[in-house]
């Protein structure tokens, strides 16, 4: 037996912040500027508000492949289209991205099989053509699951309640983050401490 090997119970916050650290990195060299790429696409002013929320709730890359996330649910985006576009709610009406999401939300709530994933997604992609970002970070499915581990719950939650190693990211990548590592994140972390 090595006994060299310490406890790791002993450097607890220690251990944890490095694992952090370890998942932050990998995170930034895999998808670091996957928003920067995707919103040209989803963003793309030569689109009207029209065109600009049917390429939202379509969910289809540049490549014409379908977001994972809606993979499933496809067959109901159909009726959050069409219902978002009889709504006619206006770009100006939208000044920030928790009206665009609470607007986005009320529409899914009516839609048999869709969810606060798709609430978020479909919201995102509007919010990259509208200018408009998340200044909190919006849990729900796997993002929801790595905030727990953390301790972390909630619906929309501040971006200062998480480690900064988390914080670091910003709040997209923050959501994206947690979701992509829920099952590297480390159980119980200590959240706060330095």
């Amino acid at each position: 037996m090595n006994t060299l090997v310490q406890s790791c119970k002993s450097k607890k916050y220690c251990d944890e912040s490095k694992i952090l650290n370890i998942l932050v990195d990998k995170y930034i060299h895999e998808f670091g500027n996957c928003y920067e790429i995707e919103d040209q696409w989803w963003g793309d002013k030569d689109l009207n508000w029209e065109q600009a929320i049917e390429r939202a709730w379509k969910s289809r890359f540049a490549n014409g492949k379908m977001h994972g996330h809606q993979c499933r649910v496809a067959h109901n985006s159909a009726n959050g289209l069409e219902k978002t576009l009889v709504n006619k709610l206006q770009p100006k009406e939208l000044n920030d991205f928790q009206t665009l999401y609470d607007w986005i939300k009320s529409v899914v709530g009516c839609i048999n099989g869709l969810g606060r994933t798709t609430a978020y997604d479909v919201a995102r992609r509007l919010g990259a053509w509208l200018g408009l970002k998340p200044s909190c970070v919006y849990l729900h499915a796997g993002a929801a699951m790595g905030a727990k581990k953390l301790g972390i719950r909630g619906e929309v939650v501040p971006l200062s309640v998480f480690p900064k190693e988390i914080q670091s990211l910003g709040t997209m990548h923050a959501e994206n983050f947690l979701c992509i590592y829920k099952h590297q994140i480390p159980d119980n972390i200590t959240v706060g401490e330095d």
